[in-house]
């Protein structure tokens, strides 16, 4: 299965087991209204269809100081193309309802049930959402699956998942924001060891994020061939402190298997990550190694 495809089922249906509310999408019934639903309702409507240079935007400003839309959006793995097109087009079909507000000053707190279409049960329609090919799909092919979409809505066939999550927003200036509280979150950070003789150079494409317990998020290592012959490399990976290591889960890891390398290639390698949502209250760092090992 795609990466991709690994990430995308991951995060949007973990949120039963890991209380992640931000993986919920909904239908905002009135576009222009301001209110904390409404806002909501937009955020995580593009939330749902991995649109996320979009969500940032409904982000609180606190969060937004401690992390940029590109790094946002690079560690999440954004839909485009045709996948992105179908998630849309899932997503206006998502219903809220909101159970419980509490406005007290610029803070409100929302309690929504959420209904919203089950993206796995359509991943053979989809193909398996390997972005790949559906954007070499002719036009034609392309127009069918989002009218299966649509016919399967129209007869009632979609499988839904709901649900209830609790969210925070703030009030900046005339507008409402989703408050995610990255600041009390964990900060990761990602450092490199290599091989003594200079035969290789790797750098993460992000040194440190900050992610909730529930978070699902990619990192990106940029691994460089700096020998005049062909290598194999692995790493060997470490996370610290070691009595909590085990509560963040690496989902997949292309360099964990050997991979191969021309003479003075290039290649950037993903890690998705997910964090449980049991991880021990207290902890605030986590200091993930990646050892690299040349093998021939």
């Amino acid at each position: 299965m795609p990466g991709i495809v690994k990430r995308f089922l991951l995060f949007i249906f973990t949120i039963a087991l890991l209380a992640a509310p931000v993986v919920f999408g909904v239908k905002a019934a009135r576009q222009s209204s301001n209110q904390p639903v409404d806002v909501l309702a937009k955020y995580l409507k593009h939330l749902y269809a991995r649109d996320f240079r979009q969500a940032y935007r409904f982000i609180s400003v606190a969060d937004r100081e401690l992390k940029t839309q590109s790094d946002y959006t690079r560690e999440r793995g954004p839909f485009n193309g045709m996948a992105l097109e179908a998630a849309r087009k899932l997503s206006s079909l998502i219903e809220i309802q909101p159970r419980k507000q509490e406005i007290d000053g610029s803070q409100s707190r929302v309690t929504v049930a959420i209904k919203l279409p089950d993206a796995n049960a359509l991943s053979e329609l989809m193909l398996e959402w390997d972005e790949q090919r559906l954007n070499t799909l002719s036009p034609a092919g392309q127009k069918k699956i989002l009218a299966t979409i649509d016919q399967l809505a129209r007869d009632h066939k979609l499988r839904m998942i709901e649900g209830e999550e609790d969210f925070v927003l703030l009030r900046e200036g005339a507008q409402w924001k989703v408050f995610l509280d990255w600041k009390s979150g964990i900060r990761v950070n990602f450092v490199t060891a290599l091989p003594p003789d200079g035969t290789l150079a790797a750098l993460p494409t992000m040194r440190q994020t900050i992610i909730r317990p529930g978070d699902v998020f990619t990192v990106g290592f940029k691994v460089k061939n700096q020998s005049a012959r062909e290598i194999t490399t692995r790493i060997v990976h470490r996370v610290d402190p070691k009595d909590v290591g085990g509560y963040l889960d690496l989902v997949e890891c292309a360099l964990l298997l050997p991979v191969r390398l021309r003479a003075g290639e290039e290649q950037i390698f993903n890690s998705t990550y997910v964090v449980r949502g049991d991880l021990p209250d207290g902890t605030k760092v986590l200091g993930v190694t990646y050892e690299f090992k040349v093998e021939n």
